[in-house]
């Protein structure tokens, strides 16, 4: 049977918007957790929540969407490649509006702990001395490579493992 390319979009923004709003929380304890030890071990501990979500998001689109709930594993990939992107474009807002106007030293202070724990791991010196001559990088490209890219890239990795349990997943 086609797959109903529309139906894939449509799902995967709706679940996105679900599992953005959710990184978004999660990332005000990321924020709050600078400051905080015990908000950025709640940070940590939400970090599961993610595939988690992403599980719960399979089996339900294949079980609502996909005729006779077969999924192959291709298009669950697929589905959650589009579920992060669109989540990711979520959580890049907050992220712009945080290094933007909330820290704009956020980044400078992220690559400089970056250094500083590259040289307290006795690493190469050059090659330490190579990160610390690149300049930072600027608001917009940290949110596409880090935020957007970054939660793709993870997704994918996740897929790999959480698409095959949803395929062979039996809901009662």
């Amino acid at each position: 049977m086609q797959e109903d390319k529309s139906r894939l979009l449509s799902y995967a923004m709706y679940a996105g918007l679900y599992l953005g709003l959710f990184w978004v929380v999660q990332y005000f304890f990321t924020m709050a957790g600078t400051n905080h030890a015990i908000l950025a071990v709640i940070d940590s501990i939400l970090s599961i929540g993610t595939p988690i979500l992403l599980f719960y998001y399979l089996v339900r689109y294949k079980r609502l969407i996909i005729p006779d709930s077969r999924m192959n594993y291709w298009h669950g990939m697929q589905f959650s490649i589009l579920l992060f992107f669109f989540a990711s474009l979520l959580k890049s807002v907050i992220v712009f509006i945080h290094v933007n106007w909330i820290d704009p030293m956020f980044i400078t202070t992220l690559y400089d702990n970056m250094v500083q724990m590259a040289q307290s791991m006795k690493i190469d010196e050059a090659l330490i001395a190579n990160i610390s001559e690149q300049p930072y990088p600027t608001p917009s490209s940290y949110i596409i490579n880090t935020v957007i890219l970054g939660n793709v890239f993870m997704g994918m990795l996740l897929s790999v493992i959480i698409v095959p349990l949803a395929m062979n997943y039996k809901s009662k």
